[in-house]
């Protein structure tokens, strides 16, 4: 079978990273997709690999470090894993109805970068901080401690209740902080991500670059949510800079993951 053309990430085709053979830019106009040939049997047909997580795990992180690289040189808009086209007419005709919204989309990701917050909790360490600090359950321990046996069944109840609604009211709290530092900065919308684990958000926002830079806004305020709760069994983790995966997907969310196009 002939090769078919793996397309990487749109961008400007005045910005012109430095590319590895066999990778090359497709342009039309001023916009380009980075591509390269494979083979499509690899894609395509009774001899394609995508169903062998090893192979396609292999080819993702090659997808991620040609478009890191590129982005490194300027803003780009990543493309899903697995978009090939069967050569450069069939992508550029992909990419001319897009133009407009891509050229706007890659102008709002210029001097970006996106970043994940996780928010996590260890549930021993926050079960420990109410009991010290909350009033509702401090008096509960309390009558739990003089409570007959009768009695002691009932408030255990109420108590494990109270704890698991105030671990619930501090997440929430801190999410709504975070989603809104992040909104304060970004240039999307915030995505919420669902949790992979019990305990656990995640947001993804394109930010400016200089928001997460040492001594950043965003940075500061991220960096203010974590310090108060330092102890309460309530933490975060930041992850980035990244090319913008999930902003690029945003605005390309019409195209189904691009998978053998044209």
């Amino acid at each position: 079978m002939p090769d078919v053309l793996y397309a990487y990430a749109v961008l400007s085709a005045a910005a012109a990273p430095p590319l590895p053979a066999p990778a090359r830019l497709v342009a039309l106009d001023d916009l380009a997709v980075l591509a390269a040939p494979v083979p499509r049997a690899e894609y395509e047909g009774p001899e394609s690999r995508t169903g062998d997580p090893a192979w396609v795990a292999a080819r993702a992180a090659e997808h991620h470090a040609l478009v890191a690289a590129a982005f490194a040189a300027g803003p780009l808009l990543p493309l899903a894993f697995g978009a090939v086209f069967s050569g450069e007419a069939a992508l550029r005709a992909w990419l001319t109805p897009r133009a407009a919204r891509l050229r706007a989309a890659l102008q709002d990701a210029a001097g970006a970068e996106e970043w994940t917050v996780t928010l996590a909790e260890d549930a021993a360490a926050h079960a420990a901080h109410l009991a010290a600090t909350d009033p509702v359950l401090r008096r509960l321990e309390d009558a739990l401690a003089r409570a007959p046996q009768g009695t002691a069944f009932l408030l255990e109840r109420q108590r494990d209740r109270a704890l698991q609604a105030a671990r619930a009211g501090r997440r929430a709290t801190l999410g709504d902080a975070i989603a809104a530092a992040l909104a304060a900065e970004a240039r999307a919308p915030v995505e919420a991500i669902a949790a992979t684990r019990e305990r656990e958000a995640r947001w993804t926002a394109l930010v400016p670059a200089t928001a997460m830079a040492p001594g950043g806004r965003l940075r500061a305020m991220l960096s203010a949510l974590v310090a108060a709760r330092t102890g309460t069994g309530l933490g975060l983790a930041l992850s980035g800079p990244w090319p913008p995966y999930a902003f690029a997907r945003a605005a390309l969310a019409d195209d189904g993951g691009l998978r053998h196009a044209g």
